[in-house]
């Protein structure tokens, strides 16, 4: 294992040029947080959970009976985190991935490493966040690295469970569990979609303003990235699904198809809600049009009623000595009349022809 690079918290990979392969770097978005380490190690005898232990303790773990499963949440201790893999032993690229939250998905076989890079998804508020989980499975040890606290509670309680299969299966099971899970929150991050869709899409029907793009374009957005993810994961369960690895028994590959297809509705929901964007925009598009042409319709009935009575005013604002009615006492009221027969005269035919 590589010696550990001390750099500043940084956002951008190029920060490695220049490096040796296998410096575990911290590379993200966010400021990495407080690391917490914890233990749990089971067999169909039983199970026994530590809560909180340090590096040095994994190995006293590992030697009892039954299935190591080593769970890292946070980022920030590179030095205990880069101590755990060196002493199970892993290959120096591993910790580099680890640590670099801006890589793709993906799946590594490292022939006695089965590595695996995933995109888990998070809602804060009205926005869809995704942080990086890394699985490392090895003969009855698995450790999975979170970025945010662990997220995998509810597979502690399944082996907890006296009754349950889930201390019958080997490793390969843990691994596909967390997978699992991990599918599970795209289902959420769909749901969230589903919602932002309906809201946006009343919104352009009831009220068009321009605010409202700004949401779409950030809308079309997460879908788009949202989309991306759903690939890369895709492309890592259908690897593991049909590789020929040691690491997984015939009744986990089963599992695994299941999953798979999960991906896959979930794929397909989002190409659904992709046309849906594109139709929002449309909508919003056509909206605006509309508006537009009733607007220049009302102005251009308000010119055209006009026309005759700039005429008429025009011709008796000339500075000519003779004009027909100029003398005549009631010709003020004549004019005035006659400008309110046109106008009345116009507004009738407009509305019968429907024009207003």
């Amino acid at each position: 294992m590589q010696p550990v690079q001390k750099v500043p918290y940084e956002d951008h990979v190029s920060i490695k040029t220049g490096l040796p392969p296998g410096i575990p770097i911290y590379i993200g978005k966010h400021e990495p947080e407080v690391t917490k380490v914890s233990a749990l190690i089971y067999s169909a005898d039983g199970f026994n959970i530590f809560p909180e232990i340090q590096a040095s303790d994994i190995s006293e773990i590992r030697s009892g009976y039954g299935i190591c499963w080593v769970h890292i949440s946070g980022l920030k201790d590179i030095d205990k985190i880069n101590q755990i893999l060196s002493d199970a032993i892993l290959h120096p690229l591993i910790a580099e991935d680890v640590f670099n939250t801006k890589g793709r998905a993906k799946v590594e076989d490292f022939g006695d490493t089965l590595f695996i890079i995933l995109d888990i998804i998070l809602s804060n508020g009205t926005e869809l966040q995704s942080r990086k989980i890394n699985i490392i499975t090895k003969e009855k040890l698995l450790i999975s690295i979170s970025e945010t606290s662990n997220p995998f509670e509810n597979i502690k309680t399944r082996i907890s469970l006296p009754n349950g299969k889930f201390r019958t299966h080997d490793v390969d099971y843990l691994m596909y569990s967390i997978i699992d899970s991990v599918v599970d929150t795209y289902f959420f991050g769909l749901e969230r979609i589903e919602d932002l869709s309906e809201k946006l899409e009343e919104r352009v029907v009831h009220d068009p303003n321009s605010d409202i793009i700004i949401e779409i374009q950030s809308f079309r957005h997460t879908l788009i990235k949202f989309k991306r993810q759903v690939w890369s994961l895709r492309d890592v369960i259908m690897h593991l699904e049909r590789s020929d690895s040691d690491f997984l028994t015939d009744s986990t590959r089963i599992f695994m198809r299941d999953v798979y297809d999960h991906v896959i509705k979930i794929s397909e929901d989002l190409d659904i809600h992709r046309e849906m964007a594109e139709g929002i925009m449309e909508i919003y598009l056509s909206s605006v049009s509309n508006r537009t042409n009733e607007i220049v319709r009302v102005l251009t009935v308000i010119a055209v009623i006009f026309i005759p009575l700039t005429f008429l005013t025009g011709v008796y604002g000339m500075n000519f000595s003779y004009l027909p009615g100029i003398d005549h006492p009631a010709g003020p009221i004549i004019i005035f009349g006659i400008m309110i027969l046109i106008t009345t005269s116009m507004a009738a035919i407009f509305r019968w022809k429907k024009w207003i």
